[in-house]
């Protein structure tokens, strides 16, 4: 974890970083000096008038005082909010090469809004997990720990920063977390575990006895085949008016997928991060409650292994939720909807909530829809999804909505033996499909917004979770 701390002036005892617009590699412009000593801009104004830096990347200048380092950002017109907190993010990869364990950073071209999301990606950055990773005996790697932000910036930006990086940082170790460890077991283990070191959370773990007398059969259905026993977590944060009814988020904890009968095959590498909804939800409510937010919040979190087992669920079953609804199961591999729906009615029939907003990894769809940067969204309600709309403007992380098409529900839906199926378009409007599935089990009243973030949750490239939509989920039940 970094140390942040907030100063008016350069640190000259430490080097120091300057992001700068390529429009300001110009000797002339001013505001990326303020606050060198007259021997480091006498440096600087050298290297600038030989012109000889890239588009990008960061450069050391020496002067015989600190040196400095030049940090490009790209034009101007073309870095914006999420551009600025992107390229803060290598800072700590920028400064590893360098060897580096210490940073003042100044302004630079940017104005104070721009700046405050520099430092975001500065911190945001610093993650690594390697928790699983050898160490070569006597080999210790420099690593970037101290950084110092000249700005009027104060105590309280700091508490935003640490405790939103917190957040990201436990949706991202648990999505990364090997399925071998990280089983339904783990998961309610690591709520209560949270729970302790957070003011005003209560946390409630129901077990397959609970879940056998609240009929939730899918929750009990997916997870029939796996050693690890299924669990509906449920955690309460109080932090709005008394007796007001909560916000509700709900997320997908299927720890690892393989299918279930209905097996993946080669599409079963990287089903660690199915649960990526629930890791998200996990991660924004701890946030929410240490940022000290003042509204309600409920984190519903249906966890459940999809594994291969002669017990396990077969195509063909009829499960009857928590609502009494009957299910045929026509792929098991669908099986994220249906541990949702269980918790979906729970938390509505029981919580009372002014709104319920779940996320999930729920369809391989959803990159076909939206490609790999947006959040698809299907809502009952306009305003709440309005308001999850402006959110995801506000933290730069788009989200698009996709339409309850009623007429989707007859075509793909449709079952000769229950009430409903769980699968049945194929490839056809996967996405609309199972939000389509999940609007059955909320009541018509009952505000909902279903996230599927199965396009966004995890970089297969980078093998890493990205942690996005916890910012998300923190400002839209911030301004709710």
């Amino acid at each position: 974890m970094l140390s942040l701390s907030y100063s008016e002036k350069l640190d000259q005892k430490t080097p120091i970083l300057v992001p700068v617009y390529t429009e300001d590699l110009n000797p002339k412009k001013r505001r990326i000096l303020r606050g060198l000593t007259r021997a480091q801009k006498r440096a600087v104004r050298s290297a600038l008038s030989a012109g000889t830096f890239a588009k990008s990347g960061t450069f050391p200048i020496f002067s015989g005082d600190a040196v400095v380092f030049l940090h490009i950002l790209g034009k101007q017109n073309e870095t914006k909010t999420r551009e600025v907190r992107e390229s803060g993010e290598k800072v700590s990869s920028n400064a590893h090469s360098y060897g580096l364990e210490s940073l003042s950073i100044a302004p630079g071209s940017l104005n104070k809004d721009l700046f405050f999301s520099f430092q975001e990606g500065v911190i945001f950055g610093s993650y690594a997990f390697e928790q699983y990773k050898g160490e070569e005996k006597g080999k210790k790697e420099k690593k970037l720990k101290k950084v110092r932000f000249v700005s009027s910036g104060n105590k309280k930006d700091i508490e935003t920063l640490t405790h939103t990086f917190d957040g990201i940082q436990i949706t991202k170790d648990l999505i990364n977390t090997p399925p071998s460890d990280a089983n339904p077991t783990y998961v309610a283990k690591l709520s209560e575990k949270l729970a302790k070191r957070a003011k005003g959370v209560s946390v409630k773990i129901l077990g397959k006895k609970d879940l056998l007398k609240l009929h939730c059969g899918g929750i009990l259905g997916v997870g029939r085949g796996s050693q690890h026993e299924s669990r509906l977590i449920l955690l309460e944060y109080k932090g709005g008016k008394r007796g007001e009814n909560p916000i509700a988020l709900v997320g997908k904890g299927v720890t690892f997928d393989t299918g279930g009968n209905n097996i993946k095959g080669r599409h079963m590498r990287w089903m660690k991060q199915d649960l990526g909804g629930a890791a998200t939800v996990l991660g924004a409510f701890f946030a929410i409650a240490r940022l000290g937010i003042k509204k309600n919040v409920l984190a519903a979190i249906p966890t459940v292994e999809n594994v291969v087992d002669k017990h396990s669920y077969f195509p063909d079953d009829i499960l009857t939720m928590h609502n009494g609804m009957t299910v045929e199961v026509d792929n098991t591999d669908a099986e994220g909807r249906l541990i949702l729906a269980d918790a979906l009615s729970y938390v509505d029939t029981n919580m009372k909530p002014q709104a319920i907003v779940d996320l999930a990894t729920l369809t391989g769809a959803c990159t076909y829809a939206v490609g790999d940067d947006f959040t698809a969204g299907l809502s009952n309600d306009k305003k709440l999804f309005s308001k999850l709309k402006k959110a995801s403007e506000n933290v730069d992380e788009p989200l698009w909505e996709l339409p309850l098409h009623s007429r989707y529900t007859k075509k793909y839906l449709k079952s000769a033996t229950a009430d409903i199926t769980n699968c049945g378009g194929g490839a056809r409007a996967g996405t609309i499909e199972g939000g389509l599935f999940l609007q059955h089990f909320v009541d018509k009243n009952t505000p909902w917004c279903h996230l599927d973030i199965a396009s966004v949750a995890f970089d297969e490239n980078a093998g890493l979770a990205t942690g996005r939509d916890v910012r998300l989920l923190i400002d839209f039940v911030k301004n709710f």
